[in-house]
């Protein structure tokens, strides 16, 4: 009788184990697709970003393009001299 005892109790460890170790497997696998579905959401929203920036950026050349077409090129003509700016700095600091 103690041997039929042990064996039941050796199969009954086994079927917990096997029992225990497809539920890991099942979470495992269900862990992996959400961090996989996951992963293609944000390069979607990466990819959809990327293109608003791509369209502003367009939309803003296009507007300058169109601003120098109506007040004509003496401004697109216009250089920046960084001594300027230096001397407003210092006056700034006075």
């Amino acid at each position: 009788m103690d041997f039929y005892g042990w064996r039941i109790e050796q199969q009954l460890i086994l079927i917990e184990k096997e029992r225990v170790e497809k539920e890991t497997q099942e979470r495992e696998r269900v862990e992996r697709e959400r961090f996989e579905e996951e992963k293609k959401q944000q390069e979607i929203l990466e990819a959809e970003m990327a293109e608003r920036k791509r369209i502003e950026r367009e939309e803003a050349l296009e507007d300058e393009r169109l601003w120098y077409e109506k007040h004509g090129q003496n401004y697109a003509d216009y250089e920046y001299h960084e001594d300027e700016d230096e001397d407003y700095d210092d006056e700034k600091e006075d």
